[in-house]
């Protein structure tokens, strides 16, 4: 271990560096770069001191994209506090530096399971183990077709993939269909773009060596044991490992100026989570206590542990107080959030402003009641990833009849937890200490911070609750590489703000019932505690307490806390005891905010009006066919492309199965018996393969190909890769089956291989007469539709529904990739909104002048300058308009409308019969006047618009568009 005695006064990575005294310490976040300075307390103390600290944005996102930039900032503005001289050449550290990071939104993850209800949760939890923030879970069993599926894949650009699916030894055929949409798709990584996205298959054993086959040329394939070995079985810990490793060693190079950033530390760059744990490791060592740490940021919450030994990290992906604040009304509903506010707040104001600081993810509250909303939500928010940290990283099961004779004092079935690898157990009123950090935390004075880390928590027994208000702990965490002591010192005396204390009794509570009885040295109060109700003592006190029967604080009747802390009795019972009354509702004025009402001046910008060139990509989710060429004019409904058929399935041959894999064909017999190469087509029953092996064990045998398809590649150890030649038709093909086989029509069904509904590949055989040797074949591929016992024949035909790309603007194909994509551009006029939904759409601008009167025309786009409602929406519908323009929308009526949340806000897929676009936001704000004038110049205009939205992880806003 390095020492801060010690460090350097220069050549550091070859990097020359002056040795003040001070040390810098930053943490690159995925929005924020957070530094601190730190100072010897004096020449020849190896002790130090905080001396200033500074927030920068983090600059990874266009046009900086380098993080070196945000660091350069912070340095500048910390000289400026300081009046030191902390930068070199470029702006970056000339004294000792360390830092952690997280730039580029964490570790962001797509999940690929079979089953949503089984394999996909379960690599759910393994991707949120490792700390991994998932984007989305792709499943067989989902909702999505194949089509959407892809072009999920292709537009959230992720850090890494986690495969898997089915049981060991089961069959693979879901896997291999998870690894053609995947390579077929060829997603693109967030940052350097001509690399491979890491993928780690932790699925059936028998399927890894198709996975490798089918993906390796796509992306770095990491394989390792599967999750789920059987339907008893869970595994999890190889694939977080390894998902963890890569991280390190791979992901985080990629953040735009990573390598550069590199060169100036003294110390290998930590992840931050690392950096966290490992204060906390030191933390929890030190007090001989369970520890809890949460950081609630704007796009994921991370819940710390550290219990029994074993330090476990979770990300709630999408649960934030800014980016993720609507997933997380989404996830727990209104009620939830409204229970810890006063009546007078109503769920319209809490919808439009949940709604709005999505779609303005870097707003502060500026009032009371937006303070109070986002606390509520915080609550919600927290206990929620609390639960997901207990189920994630714990085992749990009851105490039985032995455990209670060893423990007589016990007086309730209470929960009991298991460490996962030490099988270690442990209790929630085992946990001495929760402490609180994130901005919700940071901006809440100290009864505020008590109320939502209480409420959120629910701790049980004798709890200490505290806060790390700035969140340097990951700061201290990467100190402790080179000196733990320094970095303990500093977390308890400069990071750890205790701000009160949980008093939770748990046991057989009933409401009115006398729960606990408290007296207070100090003052002589007395009080008696009953189920239901919350004592709290502002003040503290020199308490001793005294539970009643069936009730139990921790491991006896009695025990004392003498503190000046605020301390919250609470007596709500928990588990099956607990009687659901919120803080909120309690009658204790610090909890009640009765006085607060609520007011919101939040509303979302967007970045007006611009006149100019233009450039639209327009993208096959999959390989098919490009009608444009460069130099073309494209107007709305110009077809642009085409993808004709379902994704082409892929077909894998191991020839190994055929001679048994205890006499292993060599590559030499692969290569020398194969009668077809890559490029050829193969027809059902078609010789692939002869060989002769001589000797005492020797053998003879010939492979006919069991499918129809082109072969794509050839693999030395006996694998042979064909894709689906996708020559069907959509014609019904009649097939005089009793004439072919010289029987009765009436008896054809006895000689059929298939019945209706069957899919049928070309070539294969439909019927046959065996003592004849008779063999009707399938003409074509395609769907069995009817048996005519009349006339004895089958109709086969082939459903096609095509996947159809438009031009929805006016302009000219500036490039074209054959089979993929065209770019269109022109010059005009565009307007973008701040949310979007449904797609792409194009029509005549009209404007509407009364909500309930106006003539709606068929294929149009209306406009109104006025707020709009649901019934407008219903009427918009039943017209057939094409696009709807408004500043805003009541998000309740929205809601109503569509019958989902906003969530995540990734939208414009959403299956409506229209395109809206919102100026404002939602509420009831009118339209700005330089958005109302020009769309009133455009009025009778062919415009254009997508509702397509992203805000995180990219931003993408709608766009409206009037070209010349």
């Amino acid at each position: 271990m390095k020492s801060t005695d010690s460090l350097p006064d220069a050549a550091l990575n070859g990097m020359p560096q002056r040795n003040t005294g001070l040390l810098l310490i930053t943490d690159i976040g995925s929005t924020t770069t957070k530094a601190l300075l730190l100072s010897r307390e004096s020449e020849g103390n190896s002790r130090f001191r905080f001396v200033s600290m500074a927030d920068v944005p983090t600059t990874v996102e266009k046009p900086d994209e380098d993080v070196c930039i945000g660091v350069s900032r912070a340095i500048r503005m910390l000289e400026s506090q300081t009046g030191e001289m902390l930068s070199r050449g470029k702006g970056m550290p000339s004294v000792p530096y360390l830092t952690t990071s997280s730039a580029g939104g964490g570790l962001q993850m797509l999940v690929f399971g079979l089953t949503s209800t089984e394999t996909g949760r379960i690599a759910e939890n393994t991707a949120c183990g490792a700390g991994g923030v998932i984007l989305r879970t792709i499943t067989i069993d989902d909702e999505l077709q194949a089509v959407e599926k892809m072009m999920y894949i292709r537009d959230l650009h992720p850090d890494m993939i986690l495969l898997a699916g089915g049981t060991d030894g089961g069959a693979v055929a879901g896997v291999v269909r998870l690894s053609e949409l995947l390579t077929l798709a060829n997603p693109q990584p967030k940052f350097r773009q001509n690399m491979k996205i890491p993928l780690v298959f932790c699925g059936n054993r028998e399927a890894r060596s198709f996975v490798r086959e089918v993906l390796e040329d796509t992306f770095d394939i990491s394989i390792v044991d599967n999750v789920r070995p059987s339907m008893t079985e869970l595994n999890t810990d190889p694939a977080r490992y390894e998902v963890h490793r890569l991280f390190m060693e791979n992901v985080m190079e990629r953040a735009p100026g990573y390598s550069e950033l590199k060169n100036y530390t003294i110390s290998d760059i930590l992840p931050t989570p690392v950096g966290v744990e490992n204060i906390l490791k030191l933390y929890g060592d030190s007090q001989n206590e369970f520890v809890v740490m949460m950081d609630m940021g704007g796009a994921t919450t991370d819940i710390f542990s550290s219990i029994c030994g074993e330090y476990c990290r979770t990300v709630a992906a999408n649960t934030g107080m800014s980016y993720s604040i609507s997933n997380v009304l989404a996830d727990v509903g209104i009620e939830a959030i409204m229970c810890h506010l006063p009546p007078s707040f109503k769920e319209t104001d809490i919808r439009n402003y949940i709604f709005n600081k999505t779609l303005a993810p870097t707003s502060v509250p500026s009032t009371e009641g937006e303070e109070l909303l986002e606390q509520a939500v915080a609550i919600e928010g927290a206990r929620s990833a609390w639960a997901d940290h207990l189920e994630t990283c714990f085992k749990t099961s009851r105490v039985g009849f032995l455990d209670r004779m060893k423990q007589r004092n016990r007086k309730e079935f209470d929960e009991v937890f298991y460490t996962r690898e030490t099988e270690s157990s442990f209790k929630v009123s085992d946990i001495g200490i929760i402490i609180g950090a994130g901005g919700i935390i940071s901006h809440s004075n100290r009864i505020d911070a008590l109320w939502i880390l209480a409420e959120a928590f629910l701790p049980k027994g004798i709890t200490r609750i505290a806060i790390d208000k700035h969140f340097r702990s990951p700061h201290l965490g990467v100190l402790s590489e080179i000196d733990s002591e320094a970095a303990l010192s500093l977390f308890r005396e400069e990071c750890l703000r205790e701000i009160g204390w949980v008093i939770a009794p748990t046991g057989k509570i009933e409401k009115d019932r006398i729960v606990i009885e408290v007296h207070d040295s100090n003052s002589g109060g007395n009080w008696k505690v009953r189920g239901g109700e919350i004592l709290f003592l502002k003040s503290g006190g020199n308490l001793s307490f005294s539970t009643s029967k069936d009730v139990m604080l921790v491991s006896n009747g009695i025990e004392h806390l003498s503190t000046d802390l605020p301390v919250i009795i609470d007596c709500r019972g928990r588990g099956k005891y607990r009687l659901d009354i919120p803080m909120a509702r309690s009658g204790i004025t610090e909890f009640e905010h009765a006085d607060v009402t609520f007011s919101s001046k939040l509303s979302p910008e967007h970045d007006g009006i611009e006149t100019g060139n233009w450039e639209i990509e327009y993208e096959l989710p999959y390989e098919g066919e490009i009608f444009v060429s460069e130099g073309d004019h494209v107007e709305p409904g110009t077809l642009i492309g085409e993808n004709r058929f379902e994704p082409p399935r892929l077909f894998i041959i191991d020839l190994n199965r055929i001679p048994g894999y205890d006499r292993h064909l060599t590559p030499e017999e692969v290569r020398s018996g194969l009668l077809l190469g890559v490029g050829d087509t193969v027809n059902l029953n078609q010789p692939l393969y002869k060989i002769h092996r001589k000797g005492i064990t020797g053998f003879d045998f010939t492979f006919r190909s069991t499918v129809r398809g082109m072969i794509i590649k050839i693999e030395k150890n006996g694998l042979i890769i064909l894709r689906e030649i996708q020559d069907y038709d959509e014609k019904p093909h009649i097939v005089d089956v009793a004439g072919q086989l010289g029987i009765k029509p009436k008896h054809i069904k006895g000689f059929l291989k298939f019945k209706e509904g069957d899919f049928v590949g070309a070539e294969q055989v439909l019927a046959s007469d065996m003592i004849k040797s008779i063999f009707v074949k399938a003409p074509s591929s395609g769907i069995l539709k009817q048996i005519d016992k009349k006339t004895g024949t089958v109709t086969l035909q082939y459903d096609i529904n095509p996947v159809r790309l438009y031009s929805h603007v006016h302009g000219t194909v500036s490039g074209a990739i054959r089979g993929h994509s065209a770019t269109v551009q022109g010059t005009g006029t565009r307007l973008q909104g701040v949310v979007g939904f449904g797609g792409k759409n194009s029509g005549i601008l009209n404007e509407i002048l009364n909500l309930e009167n106006s003539t709606l025309l068929k294929g149009s786009i209306v406009f109104s300058s006025e707020p709009i409602d649901e019934p407008f929406l219903r009427r918009a519908a039943e017209s057939g308009v094409s696009g709807i323009i408004a500043p805003s929308i009541p998000a309740h009526d929205w809601v109503s409308y569509y019958g989902k949340e906003l969530g995540v806000a990734i939208t414009g897929d959403e299956n409506i019969p229209f395109t809206m676009i919102l100026t404002e936001g939602f509420g009831n704000i009118p339209m700005g006047n330089e958005s109302a004038d020009f769309l009133r110049y455009s009025e009778g205009k062919t415009a254009s618009m997508s509702g397509r939205t992203q805000i995180r992880a990219g931003v993408t806003r709608p766009l409206f568009l009037v070209s010349d």
